[in-house]
């Protein structure tokens, strides 16, 4: 294993069958966020085949859901709290999942994007704050698309630009690539800050999710919103190697151990990982929101097909 692959659980929650570090804290290895010339292109490319497709599949409406008034323009799923009487029925009888009609009105809705910047997204490779800000990125240009306005919210407290038409989406991306991973504020630091706005129709969390226990997230539930969470891990968080030598890292508590990994301490470490993403799992089903897993080196194509079901 090379010196830039490290494994970590963050915040020293969580330790690899008893081993802990105390050396001096080490700068991550992967701590910045940079979008190829080609990206905008290909986040087009993207939306618009994922626009058609949803066209396709739900049998509706305009890709440009711009403006305001009660004009029909497609279907959305259904999310949980929301009147029945909205429902459509023609789709749920073909396609056996609950749908509502949209209005020119509910398009331009507001969603929330709450995205991790701290020390754990440096680790790698490929970096995790790397694939979560084109994760975002992604995101807004959906929403934007859609006629939704945005909000972004990242743990390290610097000001996004507001986004509101696809024009704004350039800002958006210049803000992202500045970001770099550092500190110990993440999820849960945005999360208790009640950032969220009431009139947010969607919230959609990208981050590792090692600060946030998932209960946390009943603060954000409201009667029509729709809550979404993309956990952002790298391959060596999730299949660690069972044998050689491994930098043991707790970027944001500054834990930094150097050790020969034996089978029992990685199974230690996949149980304890195990544990806490069914943990995820099985509040996502009994509350109805969407988690999904996203290895940081899937294609960011992917990571928003399953999150935003498109």
């Amino acid at each position: 294993m090379n010196d830039g692959e490290w494994l970590t659980l963050g915040s020293g929650e969580m330790d690899a069958g008893g081993v802990r570090g105390t050396g001096s804290t080490r700068r991550v290895p992967y701590p910045g966020v940079v979008f190829p010339p080609s990206f905008p292109s290909r986040l087009e490319s993207f939306v618009l085949r994922a626009s058609a497709a949803t066209q396709r599949r739900e049998g509706a409406g305009s890709a440009a859901l711009l403006g305001a008034g009660e004009e029909f323009v497609g279907y959305r799923p259904y999310r949980p709290g929301e009147d029945l009487r909205d429902l459509a029925w023609d789709l749920l009888a073909r396609l056996d999942r609950p749908f509502v009609r949209v209005t020119r009105r509910e398009a331009s809705e507001q969603w929330t994007i709450l995205l991790d910047t701290s020390a754990s997204m440096g680790v790698g490779p490929p970096g995790k704050l790397q694939a979560a800000a084109e994760l975002a990125a992604a995101v807004a240009c959906v929403a934007l698309r859609g006629g939704a306005r945005i909000e972004l919210f990242c743990s390290d407290g610097a000001p996004a630009p507001s986004a509101r038409r696809v024009a704004d989406l350039g800002r958006l991306l210049a803000f992202l690539g500045s970001r770099r991973a550092g500190g110990s504020a993440g999820l849960a630091d945005l999360v208790a800050s009640r950032c969220v706005g009431s009139r947010c129709g969607r919230v959609v969390l990208i981050g590792d999710c090692l600060d946030l226990a998932p209960e946390l997230l009943g603060g954000l539930r409201a009667p029509g919103r729709e809550l979404l969470c993309a956990q952002v891990l790298a391959p060596i968080e999730l299949a660690p190697p069972h044998s050689g030598a491994v930098e043991w890292l707790d970027p944001e508590g500054g834990a930094d151990l150097r050790c020969e990994l034996s089978r029992p301490l990685v199974e230690s470490y996949e149980r304890a990982l195990g544990q806490r993403l069914a943990a995820w799992d099985a509040l996502a089903a009994r509350h109805a929101f969407r988690h999904t897993l996203h290895p940081s080196d899937r294609p960011f194509e992917e990571g928003v097909r399953a999150l935003l079901e498109v």
